[in-house]
This record gives C-alpha cells, sequence and structure tokens, in this order.
C-alpha cells in the first residue's frame, strides 16, 4: 500500500476521551466549590477520606478537624492563657483590696475632722465645727468605697468562673464529641442536624474553658497600655492625702498647746485656721478619687464585659456559620 492510499484517520488511531468517575468529580466539586476554594468546607465535606465509607467521612472528618483544635487549645494555648490571666486576676484583685483599705483610712481621717469641734461658753455658749463643710468629699470617698466593693465581687467571679472552667477541662468536649459520633448512625435531617448542634457545642465548650483567662489577658495588656500611669498617680495622692490629714490633726493639736490663753479659747480663729488647711489637703483628692474609680470601673467591670462580648460574637461567627 502507497502512502497516498493511508488516510489521515488510519494514521493516527482515534482515542476515545477517558470517562471521569462520579466520585472524583463530587470530591473536586467538594474541595473547590462555586465560587473559589473554601478550606473549612473542604475539611468539613471529609472528601479526602476516599478509605471511609461515604456516610462516615463527613462525620469523621469533623471530629478530626474538633479533635486537632482541642488538642491545640487545651495543650498548646490553654496553659499560656491561664498563667497570665490567673496573674492578672490576682493582682487586680489584691490591688483593688489595697484600694478598699485606703479609701477606708481616708474616710476615718475625713470623719474624724467632721467630729472636730470646738465649745465655748462667751455669751449664750456654743460650738463651732467644720464637719458639714466637708460632708461633699465624705460622700464621694463613701460612693468610691461601695464602686470598690462591687469591682472585688466582680473579680472574685471571675476568678470562680476560671477555677470552674479549668476543672471541668477536657470534659467539656465530651458533648460535642458525643453529638457528631452519633451523626454517623443516623441519616437524614438528624444526622445533619446533630452535626450541627457537635460543632455548635464544641464552639460553646471552647468559649467556657478559654474565655474568662483570655478575657484577663487581653485586659492586662489593655490595662498596662492605658490606664496604669493614671492609677499610679491617682493612689499615690489619695494616700498622701489620707498621711496630710493625720499630720494636720497632730500639727493642731500641737499648735493649740503652745498657744496663749486667749488664742487657745478663741473658737473662731481656731476653727478657720483648722479648715483652712484641711480644705488646702482635699483640694486634689476628689479628682484623685474620679480617676481611681474611672480606672477600676473600666478594668475590672467594662473591659472584662466587653472583650467577653467580642469572644462570644467571634465563637458565633466561628462555629454557627460552619453548621449545616
Amino acid at each position: 500500500m502507497s502512502a497516498e492510499d493511508q488516510s489521515p484517520d488510519s494514521a493516527v488511531p482515534s482515542q476515545a476521551p477517558a470517562a471521569v468517575p462520579d466520585a472524583a468529580v463530587a470530591a473536586v466539586g467538594a474541595v473547590v466549590p462555586e465560587g473559589g476554594f473554601d478550606v473549612f468546607a473542604a475539611l468539613w465535606g471529609g472528601a479526602w477520606l476516599r478509605f471511609l465509607p461515604a456516610s462516615l467521612r463527613e462525620p469523621t472528618a469533623r471530629l478530626v478537624v474538633l479533635g486537632v483544635g482541642a488538642l491545640v487549645s487545651m495543650v498548646l494555648f490553654a496553659p499560656a492563657a491561664d498563667q497570665r490571666g490567673e496573674a492578672y486576676i490576682e493582682a487586680t484583685f489584691a490591688r483593688t483590696l489595697a484600694a478598699l483599705a485606703a479609701t477606708r483610712g481616708l474616710d476615718s481621717a475625713i470623719s474624724l475632722a467632721q467630729s472636730s469641734e470646738v465649745s465655748f461658753s462667751f455669751g449664750p455658749g456654743g460650738s463651732l465645727g467644720i464637719g458639714q463643710a466637708l460632708d461633699p468629699v465624705n460622700d464621694l470617698v463613701e460612693q468610691y468605697g461601695s464602686l470598690l466593693l462591687t469591682s472585688t465581687t466582680a473579680l472574685g467571679t471571675q476568678r470562680v468562673a476560671m477555677q470552674i472552667g479549668r476543672a471541668l477541662g477536657w470534659w467539656l468536649f465530651i458533648p460535642s464529641l458525643s453529638a457528631i459520633v452519633g451523626s454517623s448512625l443516623v441519616g437524614g435531617r438528624s444526622r445533619r442536624s446533630l452535626m450541627g448542634w457537635g460543632t455548635r457545642l464544641f464552639g460553646l465548650a471552647l468559649f467556657v474553658r478559654l474565655a474568662i483567662p483570655t478575657t484577663a489577658w487581653i485586659d492586662s495588656v489593655v490595662a498596662a497600655q492605658f490606664l496604669e500611669s493614671g492609677y499610679q498617680q491617682a493612689a499615690a495622692a489619695v494616700s498622701a492625702t489620707t498621711a496630710e490629714i493625720e499630720q494636720v490633726e497632730q500639727a493642731e493639736e500641737m499648735a493649740i498647746k503652745n498657744k496663749g490663753w486667749l488664742d487657745r479659747f478663741n473658737p473662731v480663729d481656731y476653727v478657720g485656721e483648722r479648715a483652712r488647711r484641711l480644705y488646702e489637703t482635699l483640694a486634689q483628692v476628689g479628682e484623685s478619687i474620679v480617676n481611681l474609680a474611672i480606672y477600676f470601673t473600666i478594668s475590672t467591670i467594662i473591659l472584662p464585659l466587653g472583650t467577653l462580648w467580642v469572644l462570644s460574637r467571634l465563637s458565633s461567627a466561628l462555629f454557627s456559620n460552619r453548621s449545616p
């Protein structure tokens, strides 16, 4: 046969396109969904577990992913968060108690000054005192003391919650993993519902275990960067004011002994001089008390609640949206 007699079709053998298995197409569709690559969908779907029966792939994939997440969280992150969070809560709790003790001392000094008065018997007689003039400062100190009690209660609650989460530990993840294991035994809507609940319960377990120490850790960073310097100045001012009030009282007692008879029993001059010194001493303490109230309100109440709210929203976004 000559070369001319050979047709192009006979020179190159025809090849039929290879058939693509339906399982491979389904796996690719799970890994690369319409609209782009989704890592979570690829991991959740379980298409990478081809050696397992189709009914066990997705539950097993979720068990593996959530198990690795729990292992990393409990072994690597939890110890560091517990250490930093517990240290901050204990330090803030001790600081709050110290501030409460200093406030009680200031309140006692002001109350002692309020109770001081001078009696005289010239003419009709009577008494003079400076107690009413110190009432506004004394009321502010008492309200600040009530705030410190609230802050102490809030810190105590955080400490107990962290201890409970640490004590439960791995037991928190049992309901989540049990729900996902149970989903492999049923089908239909019950299967999807159990897998969804398992994912949400896993997010809840992580939140219960790590939310409080993580919140305290974040709060410690924020407080150190933005609140610490103001606290140190205000606390020093309150302590100095308490000492100065006591010094004024002692100085007045010594001065009255060294005065003459007429000056010693001149009630107007005595009370006026004493009031002037006390007012000068208390001139700046009001601002310091307000600054301390702001510090403890933010660091022990507002900041922990705000951080917990952000962490709860983040947990909901990560786990609820991935539920079927």
